[in-house]
């Protein structure tokens, strides 16, 4: 290990930890490769030169990360100093596994040598200079703060990125809309359909679109691969002043990396023609965050209407310069084209008058591309103890959907059908500036951090003819630009050793600018402004070693779809109250449990409107309920972590289509998950360790209300994989739907006509999205 150069300010000086006693870590099952294994580490150093905690930076294989973190939390260091003084520091080290041979014993004959002393250990070595952070790491906002890494992600299958979002305690998807268009996403007792209550960001790039056509804050992620991601970051209510737009329910980050240095190529095929092609780059002496990747995947689906493809392309590299700064590029590019089958009526089904899998209308679907580019540019200054970075992103993004929820309802000849069209430029940045200031302590800090986003929006609905798609009424033709410059003071502080308390404020100031093409005053241009300011606020105490009590509150808002203010309106906002109180406990890195209760209020909601085919607004509503998660790692091959969340979300307010005290539609209350992932060396072959992986995924969920005081069906699915592993050459069997369940992704309750000519009927009845059924692929990697 090697430290970095310390800066000396003409009035401090930091000196970081240097190796005192590291002995070398022993290798996994006794066995050693024919080349040197280095686990790259984050190791916490206390101020008397103890490892206070070592944390994974990059996973090289859970038997290796094993070793590496029993290891390390032997060593010993002189602890770093500031002015002089012993404090506590954070650096970047590496277990070296070496695979120099030991020293063959000296002949019989030859004469015997005199003992010689033996050395000793030397310190472990890095090619690159040492981090030294000296900032300390804030704790969790709140309670249920989870991260979700490489491991825990590469337990149980998963096709998409949207998929790794089962992960997280709470949240539940489905694809009713076809196998392109982004999932509906359920979090603690919301049903944030496309993004409307969950704010999702990608390696620094926001993912919710604003006033998007289709819904608020609609966010699609199948241009991210599930192989880059490094690991997931979850904020569930509204706590950190760094939560902005959309982080109602909460928000959720994706780090990007590619842990395997080299060449991976995958071709998977399976079930409904399935077939996919992975190609990703890691350079040998690069971090992992330094990769390219590619894939194209088609499918021919389950049933009519449900074909699609997509290809998508991702390349991130990082650069030093020379101690000045560090900087990360990001840029990736994709498209889809996917058909949608649509909903069928539960009745239809039940008397066998339709198969399950049919369509009623088989024009629907869609296509969708985004390009995106995000520059990071930082740094860390040791001697002034703080740190900066700034991140400018660009992104462009088109969508076409077309769906028919009703037939012919609204119009018995030439039907229902609506065709959405929404295309937006973003342009924006990111900001922030950290420094640790000694107030009651050397952990005090205080952060400074701005956010900008500008958006230009072309967007249309127009109902089409089912017989030959001409446009029939256009519904919305509109060009929107919408503007959020936002900024948020943070303070941290621990007035005593074993309570921090955290505080800031967001404020953030929402422009809109609006021109009607079609209707009642075409051509005429609307604009409207507001500000939003939010106060965010979390105790931690810690109890006892590991144990921490952590309670928070924080403001939050969603902002308003463009079209529906007025000329000199004040921007309204869906304003966001939410509490959370609970325990947190990790045990080095075998053990993490947290338990949490929670309860939010907003002033108002959004509800799914099917004859408009997009969210409409609804009452004032409430959430009340808990979250229980768990990570457990007993065995370098054993892996096993899980989620019980439940919630209950009703209306406190009454208008025409809601009464108060009702559930709300389409959340569920009750949404589990448990993943488990055995990853055992099996033989050694040809040199080299056979390895094998078998993991499973299980999700359950209940309590799903819909309109009218009815209630969805359960689900549970048992998603399996099985591989192995002879260095280069990796098969993989996954399986999704273990079971064959008979499901319903998606459920709802309407008045609806789909025989044309018909007099309509206009009693409600069950709707419902038929979910996969029994699927499996099969993988082969090649890994040079």
């Amino acid at each position: 290990m090697a430290a970095s150069a310390t800066r000396v300010g003409a009035h401090e000086a930091v000196v970081p930890p240097a190796p005192k006693n590291q002995p070398a870590p022993e290798w996994p099952e006794g066995r050693a490769e024919s080349h040197d294994v280095v686990v790259p580490l984050v190791v916490t150093v206390n101020a008397d030169g103890t490892v206070a905690g070592v944390e994974i930076e990059t996973s090289v294989s859970p038997a290796f990360d094993a070793a590496a973190l029993r290891a390390a939390a032997r060593w010993t260091f002189e602890p770093a100093t500031h002015n002089g003084v012993p404090i506590k520091a954070k650096v970047r080290a590496v277990a070296r596994f070496s695979s120099e041979p030991t020293p063959a014993p000296p002949k019989a004959s030859a004469p015997p040598e005199a003992p010689k002393p033996k050395p000793a250990p030397e310190p472990i070595r890095r090619p690159s200079p040492l981090t030294v952070n000296v900032t300390g790491e804030g704790p969790p906002r709140s309670a249920s703060e989870v991260v979700r890494k490489r491991d825990v992600i590469a337990a149980a299958p998963h096709r998409t990125a949207s998929d790794l979002l089962k992960l997280v305690p709470g949240v539940f998807i489905t694809q009713h809309g076809g196998q392109g268009k982004a999932h509906q996403i359920f979090l603690r007792g919301f049903d944030a359909v496309h993004g409307q209550d969950l704010e999702i960001w990608v390696a620094g790039a926001p993912v919710n679109e604003v006033s998007n056509v289709h819904g608020q804050g609609y966010a699609d992620l199948h241009f991210v691969m599930p192989e880059v991601v490094r690991q997931l970051r979850a904020k569930p209510g509204s706590y950190d002043p760094r939560q902005g737009d959309f982080a109602v329910a909460g928000s959720i980050g994706f780090d990007l990396g590619l842990a395997e240095p080299g060449i991976t190529g995958s071709l998977t095929l399976g079930s409904f023609g399935e077939r996919r092609v992975f190609v990703a780059y890691h350079p040998e002496n690069a971090p992992d965050a330094t990769f390219a990747a590619f894939e194209a995947q088609s499918t021919d689906g389950f049933g009519p209407s449900r074909a699609s493809r997509r290809t998508s392309a991702v390349g991130q590299a990082t650069y030093s310069f020379g101690g000045f700064a560090t900087a990360r590029i990001m840029a990736s590019t994709y498209a889809a084209r996917y058909d949608s089958a649509g909903v069928l009526r539960l009745a239809d089904i039940e008397r066998g008058a339709v198969d399950r899998f049919s369509t009623y209308d088989p024009r629907q679907g869609g296509d969708s591309s985004r390009s995106q580019v995000v520059i990071e540019i930082g740094d860390e200054d040791e001697a002034a103890r703080a740190r900066w970075s700034i991140a400018p992103y660009f992104i462009a993004r088109a969508l076409r959907l077309r769906a028919n929820y009703t037939g012919f309802l609204e119009d018995p000849v030439s039907g229902d059908s609506q065709q959405q069209k929404n295309e937006a430029l973003t342009v924006g940045l990111t900001g922030h500036y950290r420094r640790n200031l000694r107030i009651f302590s050397n952990e005090d800090a205080v952060e400074a951090g701005v956010f900008a986003r500008n958006d230009w929006i072309e967007q249309s609905q127009r109902r089409l003819s089912v017989v030959d798609d001409r446009t029939t009424e256009t519904l919305v033709d509109a060009k929107v630009r919408a503007t959020d410059a936002g900024g948020y003071i943070d303070v941290s502080l621990r007035p005593v050793r074993r309570v921090v308390v955290r505080g800031g404020v967001r404020v953030d100031g929402l422009a809109y600018a609006t021109e009607e093409r079609t209707g009642e005053g075409a051509g005429a241009a609307r604009a409207a402004l507001g500000a939003h300011i939010g106060g965010k606020a979390t105790v931690d105490v810690a109890i006892s070693p590991g144990l921490h009590a952590v309670a928070s509150y924080g403001d939050g808002f969603r902002s308003p779809q463009a079209r529906s203010l007025g000329d000199g309106e004040r921007t309204p906002f869906t304003t966001v109250r939410s509490f959370e109180g609970g325990v947190r406990y990790a045990s080095d890195a075998r053990v993490g449990a947290s338990l949490a209760a929670f309860h939010t209020r907003l002033s108002d909601d959004l509800v799914f409107d099917e004859t408009t085919a997009r969210n409409e607004r609804a009452p004032s509503t409430q959430r009340t309920g808990f979250a229980l998660d768990f990570t457990l790692r007993p065995r370098s091959w054993l892996l096993h972590s899980g989620s019980v969340t439940y919630t209950r979300a009703s209306f406190t307010a009454s208008d025409e289509s809601q009464e108060e005290g009702s559930l709300v539609p389409y959340a569920p209350q009750l949404v589990a998950r448990t993943d488990l992932a055995l990853t055992p060396r099996l033989a050694r072959i040809f040199h080299r360790d056979l390895r094998g992986r078998l993991g499973a995924g299980l999700t359950f969920l209940a309590v799903r209300p819909l309109p009218f005081a009815e209630f969805g069906h359960e689900i549970f699915l048992a998603d399996l994989t099985a591989g192995l592993r002879l260095k280069e050459v990796e098969l993989e069997v996954d399986v999704y739907n273990l079971l064959d369940a008979k499901w319903y992704d998606g459920e709802f309750t309407y008045a609806s006509n789909f025989t044309k000519g018909a007099a309509p009927a206009l009693v409600p009845l069950r709707h419902v999205t038929v979910g996969a059924p029994f699927t499996v692929t099969a993988t082969l990697s090649i890994h040079l």
